[in-house]
């Protein structure tokens, strides 16, 4: 298992100047997005995608575009349910919003032989330091993520809360962070 030196890791920009280095995370459709879809998203201002890369492989990447967390009667099984998720984070005033701005991770991957190693950790960490900079220019109260059921306990480790149950035995569930804390 190889070593990293967290405290030298920095995320690159994708661009299309950037020769990308071999990677294989073991999902083909994450594989194939970062080679054939990422560059593509960049430039139709879909999604930004920001590499982890040594000498030899490209380690990690993860993608990222503007969301909005939206509070809709057919997430939640009834009225109580939406009031009681809307409490937990804002006050009475504001109760009437229904909608909040977000960052969607769209993707994250990390190589097969860098896995176990801490780095998702240290991606949703970056992702928040970010968000939380970004807060200086403008609003952002969630990360979001449509997780998939493989993934569901990396996510609720580092915080994240399911948005409702209805999804639960869907591929993908919709989870949040509620950036509050880190202000």
């Amino acid at each position: 298992m190889p070593i990293i030196d967290f405290s030298k890791l920095s995320f690159l920009l994708l661009l299309e100047s950037h020769e990308l280095k071999p990677f294989d995370c073991g999902d083909k459709d994450l594989n194939s997005f970062l080679f054939k879809k990422a560059l593509h998203y960049k430039k139709e201002l879909l999604a930004t995608t920001f590499i982890l890369e040594n000498q030899e492989r490209t380690i990690a990447y993860y993608t990222l575009f503007n969301d909005c967390l939206r509070v809709e009667d057919t997430t939640f099984s009834s009225k109580n349910a939406i009031n009681r998720f809307l409490k937990t984070f804002l006050s009475h005033p504001k109760r009437h919003l229904k909608s909040f701005p977000a960052i969607k991770i769209g993707r994250l991957a990390i190589d097969e032989t860098f896995k176990g190693l801490g780095l998702g950790r240290v991606i949703i960490n970056t992702i928040i330091n970010n968000a939380i900079e970004m807060n200086k220019h403008q609003a952002c109260k969630f990360i979001t993520v449509d997780a998939y059921q493989t993934s569901l306990l990396f996510y609720e480790r580092l915080g994240f809360k399911y948005l409702s149950d209805n999804d639960k035995n869907k591929d993908t569930r919709q989870m949040y962070l509620d950036l509050t804390q880190y202000i």
